[in-house]
């Protein structure tokens, strides 16, 4: 550990920096939390997934992976971590213990020295406290705030040149599949100084799920417009209702959540080119979408949706128990949701009634932009000012470690000699550095694709793809009367459909039909103090203008609030911020 000085605004922010993410499996910023397991990211599953020997020739063997290539002499590394006890992984296993640390003295000669070990609620109080005195790792995993300090007070190396020699592919399709705004928030003056951590983006596309057979015997065939899609939730609601006993049925189900995105209102605004609680670049300024013109043509079109009975009279009361127990049985006709939707909760929905049909209407296909979850990227993996020579090229190389063992990787796992497996001790969330596995869509679909038109599975490598293609074989092959109805379904609606689930959020991501997440900075000032509260405003405000409690003339009103109550200062430094690390 090397020895820095830094002020007490340093040691403020670290104490207040959101923890660090080590431990079970966790996501850097998930949309929405959830008891749920279906809900779980692809990507999650890392210590988790069951890895298993290749079914067939693996695609990259270790020979042909320079990545693998040891140094020369040992790389020593003094590293920090904050972990809890993963019940996936090996009882005992610690980070010191973690079989990929052995993988990593073994395979590449990096000898990673544990200075400290805390649980993670610990780890930022300590963190702090060893940098006030001056002692920092040679590696680590720093939250947004601190990045930027780091970088800005020139702590950090410049991993650029790193980068470029010593990354695998899979690590650089990984960054670059975050995005332009994403690389430049790691970078300054054009150099790389921080990778970062984040989940593959096209998995927080919503779009809008609807009982594709009620439409069919209403008749009006799909929406085109706002305006139809309107009115198709008012005649689900009606058609509902006549088809099911009688039942309370709803046109559009939702959660008191209003403005998440999985069961609730998001995406229903950015049917309008309304972004709420999301920075947007409007005039080469970014602006926060719930105070923006769009959010009035929205509401009043909830508004309508209300008055007219496709919105449950009680709908502010709704939580996620009560959307899925009337999900499954008939009583909502559309909802909107991200990929795994079908998989969790529309499968119970079918395992009840296994005539049910869905289908998901792009937001884009009726013509407005619609927008990501708009993630920010909470977590960048650095090196440090003072660390030993060859620091940066063995970051990397870690980095490349996570990425190779993880069950979603067609990386031959033969190398690490069972040492990937979970039950034999493995974790990447007990690592000092780690990255994320975007699951790689376009190939498993590709591969099982042409696997399920083959009838042979026996090309495909990871146990994702065979599970995946048990599960579109099985319902393509017996329908509604396969085994296990709903799960079948919901797999293959969710993850390989043409025209459901992840398609609809590759689609977005290929064609750019999304509005860009532009701001992955820091919690500014303002916004610790106030964001809370904003947003306990402005769903307050929301759900009294749906229920006619508020109309167009406070509309002016509530945005003149939300800009003294902290919006304008909050917007003022956000802007700052954007401009520091963009420029």
């Amino acid at each position: 550990m090397k020895k820095m000085k830094f002020g007490a605004v340093m040691m403020a922010a670290l104490v207040s920096a959101p923890m660090l993410l080590s431990g079970c499996g966790q996501e850097p910023s998930a949309p929405e939390a959830t008891s749920n397991p279906s809900e779980a990211s692809d990507a999650s599953d890392v210590s988790q997934e069951s890895q298993g020997e290749p079914t067939s020739e693996p695609q990259a063997a270790a020979e042909d992976a320079p990545w693998l290539t040891p140094f020369e002499e040992t790389v020593k590394l003094d590293v920090v971590v904050g972990w809890d006890a993963d019940g996936g992984v090996k009882e005992g296993t610690t980070p010191e213990t973690n079989a990929l640390v052995e993988a990593a003295r073994d395979l590449l000669n990096i000898e990673l020295n544990f200075l400290w070990m805390v649980p993670n609620d610990q780890f930022s109080e300590k963190l702090a406290l060893q940098i006030s005195s001056g002692n920092i790792p040679d590696i680590v995993m720093l939250d947004s705030g601190n990045f930027y300090e780091f970088m800005s007070s020139d702590y950090l190396r410049d991993l650029t040149d790193a980068y470029e020699t010593y990354a695998s592919d899979e690590l650089k399709n990984t960054v670059e599949g975050f995005g332009e705004e994403a690389v430049r928030y790691s970078s300054r003056d054009g150099r790389l100084y921080g990778i970062p951590a984040q989940l593959d983006t096209s998995e927080s596309v919503a779009g809008l799920y609807y009982r594709s057979d009620w439409l069919d015997a209403i008749g009006t065939g799909k929406p085109t417009n706002v305006q139809e899609m309107n009115d198709m939730l008012v005649a689900l609601a009606e058609y509902g209702a006549s088809v099911n006993g009688g039942k309370d049925t709803v046109g559009l189900g939702t959660t008191s959540s209003v403005l998440n995105t999985n069961f609730a209102l998001s995406a229903y605004f950015q049917c309008y080119g309304a972004y709420p609680n999301k920075w947007i670049m409007r005039d080469g300024t970014l602006v926060n979408g719930i105070v923006q013109d769009e959010m009035l043509d929205a509401l009043n079109g909830l508004k309508d949706l209300y008055e007219r009975g496709a919105l449950a009279a009680d709908f502010a009361t709704w939580n996620s128990d009560q959307f899925n127990e009337r999900v499954t049985t008939d009583q909502v006709g559309a909802a909107f949701g991200t990929y795994y939707i079908p998989a969790w909760p529309l499968n119970q929905n079918k395992d009840a009634n296994p005539e049910a049909e869905w289908a998901e209407l792009n937001i884009a296909d009726i013509g407005s932009k619609p927008a990501m979850n708009q993630v920010s990227i909470n977590h960048f993996n650095v090196v440090t000012r003072d660390a030993p020579e060859n620091a940066e090229a063995a970051l990397m190389k870690l980095l490349n470690l996570t990425l190779a063992a993880n069950g979603n990787s067609t990386f031959d796992k033969s190398v690490f000699q069972g040492r990937d497996l979970a039950e034999n001790g493995a974790s990447i969330f007990y690592l000092p550095v780690y990255m994320y596995f975007p699951t790689p869509w376009k190939q498993y679909r590709e591969n099982i694709r042409a696997a399920y038109e083959a009838q042979d599975p026996s090309g495909l490598i990871t146990n994702v793809e065979q599970e995946w293609y048990g599960y579109m074989n099985d319902y393509l092959t017996h329908g509604n009367a396969c085994e296990n109805l709903g799960t079948a379904w919901g797999m293959y609606k969710s993850r390989l459909s043409e025209d459901m689930g992840i398609a609809v959020g590759l689609a977005a991501r290929e064609t750019g039909e999304y509005e860009p997440a532009y701001y992955y900075g820091p919690a500014t000032e303002t916004e610790q103090r106030v964001s809370a509260t904003l947003s306990d405003m402005s769903v307050s405000f929301i759900v009294e203008y749906i229920m006619g409690q508020k109309g167009e003339a406070d509309w002016e009103s509530f945005r003149q609030s939300w800009n003294e109550m902290g919006g304008q200062a909050w917007t003022e430094e956000v802007n700052e911020q954007y401009q520091s690390i963009t420029q």
